[in-house]
């Protein structure tokens, strides 16, 4: 998934994504009132910023939100998981229970990073999940590390589908470790079909999981190859529909980030990152059919920024009525700190 480092684009942008000026040009609409589900907020590490401090505290994304995953335990090439330094521990723990008095559940999540949180390949990482000591010393060593946490997720990525037995016998040793007294999530690619239609789908199908674990997080994420939305509502719903086959226990992911698709690649951004640089360059804020903004600009090559605000995600959210999706399925923000500052109140706003 994405990686953000927030502080210097608070600077190009001049802070105004509070000022309403870059707002209004985006435009935020009332909309209808929104289904209530349960709430969960990605964390991308094991701090948080004051940002994203700030916005936890606030009453309207206290109302949106029932969870914090913090992504940060990292599983090592012996197979032990750290952070494994005292003084990181204790700083962990503190944060927990700093959520926990704001009224939050506390997942921590298991990615497979290195220390500067650069993805594993897969290949090696299911080089490690075929090793029986390599899995027994993770379970081991995993729940010192959860203090008074609520649970863990797992955040297995890119692997080959030839990997999914061994991902199998992962997820149930360690939910024999975990399970009933804490709860257990897992990641799972967002699949439409079985067999999977992405590569590498089929190495942590939702069918397969589901009986081992206790919520099933289907990443709809990262939609388009080429420029476009990070994310497509219909998509998702079909997505999360496949997955709901399997269990009630299942969450759809919304991004906070968007993606900037240039000359380089792409990589991600900010909402207010994405404002910024529409001022910066002059370039027009656009919507595209899903009612995702979009803007245009040149530099080293034409670049095409497809990002989310307030009123895009509060389409999304109110097209997926209980027809589309039960009540039961919950909503995954993924990113805290890249999104609109204006989301949690607006959504707030909308709901009972």
């Amino acid at each position: 998934m994405k990686r953000f480092a927030l502080g210097c684009l608070l600077v190009l942008a001049g802070c105004a994504s509070s000022s309403g000026e870059e707002v209004e040009a985006v435009g935020l609409g009332a909309g209808v009132a929104l289904t209530p589900r349960v709430g969960s907020v990605v964390v991308d590490g094991c701090v948080i910023d004051t940002w994203q401090s700030a916005t936890l505290a606030s009453p309207a994304a206290q109302k949106v939100l029932d969870e914090v995953i913090l992504l940060c335990l990292v599983p090592r090439m012996d197979g032990t998981v750290g952070p494994r330094d005292p003084g990181a521990q204790a700083a962990l723990g503190a944060l927990v229970d700093q959520l926990h008095g704001q009224g939050y559940r506390v997942q921590l999540g298991v990615s497979f990073t290195d220390e500067s949180g650069q993805r594993y390949d897969g290949a090696q990482t299911a080089s490690w999940l075929r090793i029986p000591a390599w899995r027994k010393q993770l379970v081991a060593t995993l729940p010192a590390l959860l203090g008074r946490a609520d649970g863990v997720e797992l955040d297995l990525q890119l692997l080959p589908n030839e990997a999914a037995g061994d991902v199998y016998r992962l997820v149930g040793e360690v939910a024999a470790v975990v399970r009933p007294a804490r709860r257990l999530g897992v990641f799972v690619p967002p699949s439409v079909t079985y067999p999977s239609d992405l590569p590498g789908g089929d190495a942590l199908a939702a069918r397969d999981v589901a009986p081992l674990v206790d919520r099933v997080r289907v990443m709809t994420l990262d939609y388009s190859a080429n420029p476009g939305p990070t994310i497509d509502p219909g998509w998702a719903v079909d997505a999360v529909r496949l997955a709901a086959q399997s269990t009630a226990n299942v969450d759809v992911a919304y991004p906070l980030y968007g993606t900037d698709f240039g000359p380089g690649g792409h990589r991600a951004v900010t909402y207010t990152e994405a404002l910024g640089v529409s001022r910066i360059y002059g370039a027009a804020i656009e919507r595209g059919p899903t009612g995702a903004p979009f803007l245009r600009y040149t530099e080293g090559g034409p670049h095409e920024t497809w990002f989310d605000d307030a009123e895009s995600t509060g389409r999304a959210l109110a097209a997926w009525t209980p027809e589309v999706l039960p009540p039961t399925v919950g909503v995954l923000f993924y990113g805290l700190g890249a999104e609109d500052p204006r989301l949690w109140t607006q959504l707030a706003e909308r709901l009972p």
